[in-house]
């Protein structure tokens, strides 16, 4: 775990992606920036950048209200919209990745983050919102490179510099704002090791490696994004597309003990004073502990891997970071369930939203079994993933659930088949009125 420091001020809100129009979500954070703004009667304004997202193709492509385009000036004008029905003025912040104008008039480009009235606009509001689309978009756009990588025309993804805007977003903070970001403006929050791409079952296939490109391979940026939160690593749509595996290989090859991943239509609203983070909306934010994680023996060096920890906290739970604690609305369960063991999933790391192994998971902890597994569908090789309880594992009615035992290794072949659970004698769950233990937050 990174430590922050005392002086750390505002908030952050973690959006795991699909926001849509939630109004639990887009309130808080109109909420925080009208609790920053120095100016009480007026309504909170929160700059809006949308850099993530693709650029326009034409003056044409950038200027239509056509509800079905989407790009940097059209994302912009839908999050103030969006903003404006719940309350806050929504200010577009027209940086974009483009560096170089595709027209004449271009509105959204890279250079304009170094434009001092686009940092004035940015330092009069008190918030700021980060649009979904490629979080690379922001490192590439919001900083420049120095040293040799500057010389050589290599990408801000080593040494490098704030731009203007960027220091007007750490300035909102540093005065009590609110900083909230969706999808891509999840993942552009964390501090160095910012995943850039890549597919669940080519991690484990290919591992990961430094970098950026169109393609399935994980890789991440070395330097990161924007530093704003350092308890872990971030990832978004983090059940619907299936990522503890990504997740589980990418913090073990950067040395990291922890990362925080967050579903879609859900949010972790983190106070960098305190380390406190609280989870809103509908599905559930996920801490993923591979402190005590060792790799087993299997024919490529990575491929098998145990001892991972895996919590899920709902709306309403809270993690304490500073204290390494979880502190959950609700009863937990310290017993074994009640319903029949669960069957093998046979397609564990699905990314189609289905959540195949958050699935396996639940109801494995409901049920009166010990394990269960699941296979991925992909061959070549086949992976599978097996959940264990144990001593240290706790449950709650809903669907929460605390340091359940992850292992991944390659899936064995026919004639070494296992049973998908071992059922054993159901005890009647108990239950306690005090949080379970974080896991290396």
């Amino acid at each position: 775990m990174t430590a922050t420091h005392d002086a750390d001020r505002g908030t952050l809100v973690l959006i795991g992606g699909a926001l849509d129009e939630h109004p639990g979500i887009l309130d808080r954070i109109v909420q925080l920036a009208a609790s920053a703004s120095p100016a009480p009667g007026r309504p909170p304004r929160i700059a809006i950048l949308t850099t993530a997202s693709e650029p326009a193709r034409s003056a044409d492509d950038e200027a239509t209200n056509d509800p079905g385009v989407e790009h940097d000036a059209a994302d912009g004008r839908y999050y103030a919209a969006l903003f404006a029905r719940h309350g806050a003025e929504g200010v577009p912040i027209p940086v974009g990745v483009a560096a170089a104008p595709r027209f004449p008039g271009q509105r959204y480009l890279a250079e304009h983050a170094e434009r001092a009235e686009l940092a004035a606009l940015v330092d009069s509001c008190d918030g700021v919102f980060l649009g979904g689309g490629d979080q690379t978009h922001y490192v590439l756009a919001l900083h420049r490179s120095t040293g040799a990588a500057a010389l050589a025309g290599e990408p801000p993804f080593g040494e490098r510099r704030d731009t203007r805007v960027l220091t007007a977003i750490r300035g909102v903070l540093a005065r009590g704002g609110v900083v909230a970001g969706t999808s891509a403006g999840l993942a552009v929050q964390q501090g160095a090791g910012m995943v850039s791409g890549g597919g669940v079952h080519e991690s484990w296939r290919l591992g990961a490696s430094a970098g950026y490109a169109d393609d399935e391979r994980l890789r991440y940026v070395p330097a990161g994004g924007l530093g704003l939160f350092s308890e872990a690593l971030l990832d978004s749509h983090f059940a619907e597309w299936g990522r503890l595996p990504r997740a589980i290989r990418l913090a073990r090859a950067l040395g990291r003990e922890s990362l925080v991943g967050v579903d879609e239509h859900t949010a972790l609203v983190y106070d960098r004073a305190t380390r406190r983070g609280e989870v809103i909306g509908e599905r559930g934010v996920h801490l993923v502990d591979v402190a005590e994680s060792e790799e087993t023996d299997a024919h490529t060096p990575g491929d098998a891997v145990a001892g991972v920890r895996w919590s899920r906290l709902l709306r309403g739970d809270a993690v304490d970071f500073g204290a390494g604690r979880v502190e959950r609305a609700g009863a937990v369960l310290l017993g074994l369930g009640e319903a029949a063991a669960p069957e093998p999933s046979d397609d564990a790391w699905a990314a189609d939203g289905s959540r195949a192994l958050l699935r396996l998971a639940t109801q494995l902890l409901a049920s009166g079994a010990r394990t269960a597994h699941g296979d991925t569908a992909e061959s070549e090789p086949r992976y599978r993933t097996t959940l264990r309880r144990d001593e240290r594992t706790v449950w709650t009615a809903d669907g929460g659930f605390g340091e359940l035992l992850v292992s991944i290794a390659p899936a064995p072949h026919a004639d070494e088949l296992i049973p998908a659970a071992v059922p054993i004698t159901t005890a009647v769950p108990t239950t306690t009125e005090e949080g379970a233990p974080c896991p290396h937050p």
